[in-house]
């Protein structure tokens, strides 16, 4: 997945949309970012929705300035690259034509994925996002272009493929606080307990991008690596953090569904809402993880394995 042209980039509409949300207990406000554009009418799009690993957190350099540190993940994480894959590859004419071969060169990107938002010129910070982020300010606008496009009269203006890469900070926080310490009782139970939540809110959230995007449009969600092994929990427990990453992602046993682990719950209500699943378990490694006190995000190759997966997941 070569980089594309300058004009191809300033396609790109991938500026992170937040809303203005009202603080809590203070008063003040959270930081916004620019909102994002909306796509021209008329051409296709190709849709992301997620977390800070959609957002492309740390596939380049942090800069002194939060939303030009932004700007440079956005155009390198793997969003970005899936994007020049689809560019390149996708059939996205709505007929048969000698012009297919040539990809998909008007494709449009909206990425409406974010990372955690620090504190900006006294403005309150904003948590990274979880299901019930997506839900609450990615997912109206996202089914709001879906039946506005997909429903139309104009099959060159639909939305193509929609991705979704959420769930790690469902799971990350309350699994490691109840589990560091080893697989007890109590880290079973915290695992079922964010397990449920995230079921929940994942269901609602494919079943509501399935039925606005329409029964034949790609939708390609993503199972999770396991980046405990490459960070300080690994560097002092390298085979305990191994073990307790693949049970959790791999190996959990869950009621009526057996030892099905978090990367089941995502592949079981994929399948249920007609969705692909990008497996990048296994698929990352040494080398491939920021590292050190990030114990979450992919590097630039990291991030260009999972474009790989996503790539792999809609090939024939």
């Amino acid at each position: 997945m070569n980089s594309r042209s300058t004009s191809k980039r300033l396609r790109r509409l991938a500026v992170p949309v937040l809303v203005l949300l009202a603080a809590a207990a203070g008063g003040s406000t959270a930081v916004a970012a620019p909102a994002a554009p909306e796509p021209t009418p008329g051409l296709p799009v190709y849709l992301a929705l997620g977390d800070s690993i959609a957002n492309g957190e740390q596939s380049a350099p942090r800069t002194m300035d939060y939303w030009g540190t932004v700007a440079g993940w956005q155009a390198n994480g793997y969003v970005a690259q899936f994007e020049d894959s689809l560019v390149a590859d996708l059939d996205c004419l709505p007929a048969a034509s000698a012009n297919a071969q040539d990809g998909c060169r008007q494709l449009q990107l909206l990425n409406l994925a974010r990372s955690a938002v620090p504190a900006i010129d006294g403005a309150s910070a904003i948590p990274g996002v979880t299901t019930r982020t997506v839900i609450d300010e990615q997912l109206p606008k996202a089914v709001s272009l879906l039946r506005a496009r997909n429903h139309d009269m104009d099959p060159r203006n639909d939305v193509e493929v929609v991705t979704l890469t959420v769930g790690g900070n469902d799971v990350f926080g309350p699994v490691t606080a109840a589990c560091l310490s080893g697989i007890t009782a109590e880290c079973v139970t915290a695992i079922g307990t964010a397990f449920a939540v995230f079921s929940a809110n994942y269901s609602k959230i494919l079943g509501q991008l399935r039925e606005a995007a329409g029964p034949d449009t790609a939708i390609v969600t993503m199972a999770y690596y396991n980046p405990l092994p490459y960070c300080y929990i690994g560097a002092a427990n390298p085979a305990g953090a191994a073990a307790l990453g693949n049970f959790v992602l791999e190996g959990v046993p869950v009621t009526g569904l057996g030892a099905v682990g978090f990367n089941g719950l995502i592949s079981a209500i994929s399948q249920q809402n007609g969705a692909t699943v990008a497996d990048t378990f296994g698929a990352l490694g040494a080398g491939d993880f920021v590292g050190g006190s990030d114990c979450l995000h992919p590097n630039r190759s990291g991030h260009t394995k999972i474009a790989t997966a996503f790539q792999d997941a809609l090939a024939p």
